[in-house]
């Protein structure tokens, strides 16, 4: 279906649409259609690369790049060449952190990783991986941290979330939770509960991976949390529709479709698989009028659209408030309008103020409140991170002098008796002599 004609329908821009084009030809294997209108390909680059499948982008239009300038085409290549370095980079990575978790006995729940991404296409080097999220116990985030601190890991802030993020060049991302990061209620209580319940791969007794029914219930929860902070990109529901794909009859969709029903979630994930089927199949007909919008909403890359949120995620409309979104690059300008906006915003989560219009002041403090509470949580949790692993530095330390102290102390002992037993055997030898 996303052969439906260039010039019209929809709302995206020509060179988006194209590039969509492109994704589901290199996808499902068929030929790419050759046009004769001029496309500028530095958009299809901009976006490509922000929408993260710029590594299936390139080899779809191999070929057909007549018009590309050079500096434009070697882009390109240095871009989809940096992706694929940087995925064999993630693989060792990953090796290396399971080997530690493994050697260091930390129960420790794979929820994204590099495994997990690569099984979903046809040929690993279709897959992308952003970064490898963990589960583990909050005692062990110290611990943790001391483990990234060896391998030269730097932690960083995760200002969408409430992980601990660790980097490294040449840009991998390593974040750690300590509880599943979706904020839905009934869903955040289905995942409470130990890490090592889950199942644990084979040839190892402390990593452990998701059921099918489980990694489904998860990918939609990012997706939700994806699409509330702004974030949601071609590329993850790509994924999504790739994991779909794999699921056969042994499936427990039961399970799975009560939970997603106390989320609330089932128009989200409906609208969700209508615009994978209007991207990645052809000949489908269906009503695509939200799923038009989500498109829109993707490819603008988070513009709002409260008619969309209301339709999608009623229930998480209370949340969409908290994910500002291009807070990073507007910050400095709007940090008034944002922390006091106006009574028309602010109705959206407040209906009471329809009535009581003078209640505006108080909600604008509760608002606050609500959010510097989240700020101040991550702040605290990072300072008990740091201030816990000083405390098993210096505890190594102590262990350290204690046993080199213990070590001393035997070793004089071992002296002073080697010595008494070495005159002893000079006196016997000098009572023989005289004997």
């Amino acid at each position: 279906m996303i052969f439906r004609e260039l010039e019209g329908g929809g709302t995206i821009n020509y060179e988006a649409r194209y590039m969509l084009i492109l994704l589901t030809a290199i996808i499902n294997q068929t030929t790419v259609p050759i046009i004769k209108k001029h496309i500028n390909w530095e958009t299809i680059l901009k976006s490509s690369d922000f929408q993260n499948i710029i590594n299936l982008i390139y080899p779809a239009m191999l070929g057909i790049e007549k018009d590309m300038s050079e500096d434009c085409r070697l882009e390109f290549y240095q871009k989809y060449k940096k992706e694929l370095l940087l995925q064999e980079s993630f693989k060792k990575a990953e090796e290396v952190i399971k080997w530690q978790l493994e050697r260091h006995k930390i129960d420790a729940l794979f929820l994204r990783g590099t495994g997990l991404e690569e099984r979903l296409y046809a040929k690993p080097e279709m897959a992308y991986v952003g970064q490898i999220e963990i589960l583990v116990e909050k005692k062990k985030l110290p611990q943790i941290y001391r483990i990234m601190r060896d391998m030269d890991y730097e932690q960083q802030e995760d200002r969408l979330g409430n992980g601990t993020v660790y980097t490294r060049v040449p840009g991998i991302r390593i974040v750690f939770y300590d509880t599943v990061p979706i904020e839905n209620t009934a869903v955040k209580r289905y995942f409470s509960g130990p890490v090592r319940k889950y199942g644990h791969i084979e040839k190892y007794r402390y990593i452990h991976l998701l059921s099918k029914e489980e990694e489904y219930l998860y990918r939609v929860g990012r997706l939700v949390e994806s699409y509330v902070t702004g974030m949601l990109k071609v590329r993850e529901v790509l994924d999504f529709w790739q994991f779909q794909k794999l699921l056969d009859e042994n499936f427990r969709w039961k399970v799975t479709a009560e939970l997603v029903e106390r989320a609330k979630w089932q128009d989200f994930i409906q609208q969700m698989m209508v615009l994978a089927t209007l991207w990645f199949e052809d000949g489908v007909r269906q009503q695509y009028g939200l799923a038009l919008e989500l498109e829109e909403y993707i490819i603008s890359r988070g513009q709002d659209n409260e008619h969309l949120d209301k339709a999608l995620l009623p229930h998480e409309k209370a949340r969409l408030d908290f994910y500002w979104r291009d807070r990073e690059g507007e910050w400095a300008v709007r940090k008034r309008e944002w922390f006091f906006p106006p009574r028309e915003y602010m109705f959206q989560f407040f209906p009471i103020l329809g009535r009581y219009p003078f209640l505006l002041v108080f909600c604008w403090m509760i608002r606050n409140i609500r959010f510097l509470k989240i700020v101040c949580s991550n702040k605290c949790k990072q300072i008990w991170i740091h201030v816990s692993a000083k405390m098993l530095d210096i505890k190594e330390k102590l262990k350290e002098r204690i046993k080199r102290k213990t070590e001393e102390e035997t070793e004089d002992d071992i002296h002073i008796i080697t010595n008494k037993e070495t005159e002893g055997e000079k006196d016997d030898e000098k009572v023989e002599n005289q004997e």
